[in-house]
């Protein structure tokens, strides 16, 4: 039987999907593409994990070479954001979609450093401007506060945070999990 004709394409963990299903269908299309990185197949997540977090560390040093004065702002960002979580008398610092704005919440926003390192950090930079109305006090600006909403708008792509681990569980070969992200945190 020869090839259908058709295509696939895959972005992110839809590549993921894509490898899956081809992988298990005697006669699959001639073309498939991927956009967006796909890690490698058949690596324990923990180890993925690990590397990761050697990348993130690089690009980390990256950004603040090329915005050296937002190590002191980001500090700052999370020095009030950790008043508000660990001061009973201060509100949680609520975002315009009702969600907690945390310190760890904030420092996500590095994942960003994972795109084009150019219009990446450059984003990145501007969010981190916006944060306090003036530079003496500690409240956080409503531009910054819609810009985290923007920038981690969670409601687009429910799936993927609950899903995103997953990916790395190649069955036998490199067994489960174990929720490697965290772990693999929590040791860097």
């Amino acid at each position: 039987i020869s090839q259908p004709y058709g295509a696939s394409l895959g972005q992110s963990f839809g590549g993921f999907c894509s490898m899956t299903y081809l992988s298990t269908i005697a006669n699959p299309p001639r073309l498939m593409l991927f956009t967006g990185g796909i890690a490698p197949a058949w690596t324990p997540a923990r180890e993925v994990y690990d590397r990761l977090w050697l990348r993130v560390k690089e690009r980390s040093h990256r950004y603040y070479d090329q915005y050296p004065g937002d190590v002191e702002a980001v500090k700052r960002i999370v020095r009030t954001l950790l008043k508000h979580q660990e001061d009973p008398s201060l509100p949680p610092v609520k975002l315009p979609s009702g969600g907690t704005l945390t310190a760890r919440r904030f420092l996500s926003l590095g994942l960003a450093l994972g795109g084009t390192p150019g219009a990446a950090m450059a984003n990145l930079h501007s969010v981190i401007s916006s944060a306090f109305l003036d530079d003496d006090g500690d409240e956080l600006s409503n531009a910054f506060l819609k810009r985290i909403d923007y920038e981690q708008s969670f409601d687009d792509a429910p799936l993927y945070f609950l899903l995103h681990e997953s990916i790395y569980a190649d069955g036998p070969e490199s067994g489960a999990t174990n929720w490697a992200a965290h772990s693999s945190y929590e040791d860097y």
